[in-house]
């Protein structure tokens, strides 16, 4: 019989006494006998201890109070050290046909936002789902937010509806938008297209989520206290997001300085960059972003929306310095890997790129004019094709064997070769090695390189050892893409 409640207070009092025991105490429709089922604890703890059937209506979950009810993963992260959502939290389907016409306030999204009782639990790579243990509920209520993070929602909300208004609801992605998303939902895209109001065009079934990037700042504010520390905001009146938007309000930080060499920028400054250090372009977008911290990805608007920031050195014969680099993987982790849970495509979709663009004047005096800055995310009709060709290529070369080929340079220095796909294969991401020193070790015990094998190594499924590898977004791919607005 299902539990009524007539205050708040006593359904968080009640839904305490799961805190500490393990799913399978809950399970009384065997749910948990496919690991693999998604979704399913959710289910489990609406059936075993609140003792409602499962429903997919759009009121929320404990309807006479207005709470959905969410249960959600995090993991530990940097040996342990911090935690992070594992995953976005999906709140409704988006009904292209019907949402457009609804303002936030009035909409399902904003009814199965505004009170969520949110149960977490960790994910451990190695347990099963029945052993999986709820550590800690959380009352989430959207108007106990600062009032700046409920206007970038607001504004998240209204951009993907004036999507769908312009006839445009297939050209959504989820990286458009900064704490709400619109994540697509389905087994593929392909088998799960549905009509929209103003275009002929079928789009993605698609549902409304908080963003992953988002949910992790809410854990280690709200759930760990990670973060004790008042954390600076960006925004310092409220009502700036009432006529502009975020993405606005931080290109307005870099305009004064288009056009401006690193000298004209100092005159205009009362800080001062050390240009000897490896960093000094990145303390110039700091100092651009008026910011009082060292770091500005530590900004409270640029963790929860996971702005990472990128300088980009243009030579004087217009080409890009570098490639942009991402952090390292492991083969054996990539290989049991599906692409729309990949490490390498959440990482696009949740993550926003401030590009900070500096044309060289004379590199050897570190004198360079800056030129502009952008926020980019990777579009998802670039993602979820050629991209991921690249991933799935990676992939299969890795379970198969990746080839080694045996070479040496003019100075009879032994290096390897191998066949995962290059820059000079134009395919918008390359894999290449990205280690302090190189390291091969062979099923036989032979060893080639000057590096250390806990360090710079990654063992292949095969057992063969090579140099670590990462994803590197191609310099051409940025240059004509994205710096010259192609």
């Amino acid at each position: 019989m299902a539990k009524e409640y007539s205050t708040i207070d006593e359904l968080l009092n009640d839904a305490k006494q799961v805190v500490g025991h393990k799913f399978k105490e809950y399970d009384i429709n065997d749910r948990l006998s496919n690991n693999n089922n998604k979704g399913n604890l959710g289910h489990v703890i609406e059936e075993g201890f609140f003792g409602y059937d499962i429903n997919s209506n759009q009121e929320p979950d404990f309807g006479e109070l207005g709470v959905e009810l969410k249960v959600t993963p995090y993991k530990k992260v940097n040996n342990g050290k911090n935690i992070s959502a594992k995953e976005r939290l999906v709140l409704t389907m988006i009904n292209y046909m019907e949402d457009y016409d609804i303002d936030f306030k009035d909409s399902n999204c904003f009814h199965k936002l505004d009170k969520i009782l949110m149960m977490f639990y960790e994910h451990e790579q190695d347990k099963y789902k029945y052993e999986y243990i709820i550590s800690k509920i959380f009352l989430y209520q959207f108007e106990q937010l600062p009032l700046h993070d409920q206007q970038i929602i607001i504004n998240d909300y209204n951009y993907i509806i004036n999507k769908i208004k312009a006839g445009q609801a297939h050209l959504i992605s989820e990286g458009d938008t900064y704490y709400l998303g619109a994540c697509t939902k389905g087994a593929t895209k392909e088998k799960s297209l549905t009509s929209q109001p103003f275009n002929d065009i079928l789009a993605p079934a698609r549902a409304f989520t908080l963003k992953s990037s988002y949910m992790t700042q809410l854990l280690r504010s709200s759930f760990f206290n990670e973060n004790a520390v008042t954390v600076q905001s960006l925004i310092a009146d409220n009502d700036l997001l009432d006529h502009k938007s975020l993405t606005e309000v931080i290109m307005d930080y870099f305009k004064h300085y288009e056009g401006l060499t690193l000298d004209e920028i100092d005159k205009q400054s009362s800080k001062t960059v050390n240009r000897k250090s490896k960093s000094y372009l990145r303390d110039y977008c700091s100092l651009m972003l008026n910011s009082q911290i060292s770091n500005p990805e530590d900004l409270d608007e640029f963790r929860k929306a996971n702005i990472k920031i990128k300088t980009i050195r243009i030579t004087k014969e217009g080409k890009m310095k570098e490639s942009m680099s991402f952090p390292t993987f492991k083969f054996k982790e990539l290989v049991q890997e599906e692409w729309e849970d990949s490490t390498l495509r959440n990482t696009f979709m949740d993550t926003k790129f401030l590009l900070c663009v500096f044309d060289e004047i004379d590199d050897k005096t570190k004198q360079y004019r800056f030129r502009k800055s952008l926020l980019w995310n990777m579009p998802e009709s670039d993602l979820d094709t050629t991209v991921k060709e690249v991933w799935e290529d990676t992939k299969q070369k890795a379970i198969n064997g990746i080839e080694l080929i045996k070479q040496s340079n003019n100075k009879g220095q032994i290096y390897f070769s191998n066949n995962l796909i290059k820059g000079t294969d134009k395919k918008i991401v390359h894999v290449r090695p990205h280690a302090a020193k190189a390291i091969y070790k062979f099923i036989d015990g032979t060893t080639y390189g000057d590096g250390v094998l806990t360090r710079d190594g990654d063992e292949l499924p095969n057992g063969v050892i090579i140099t670590k590898q990462c994803f590197f977004l191609n310099n051409s791919y940025i240059l004509e893409s994205i710096v010259n607005n192609r």
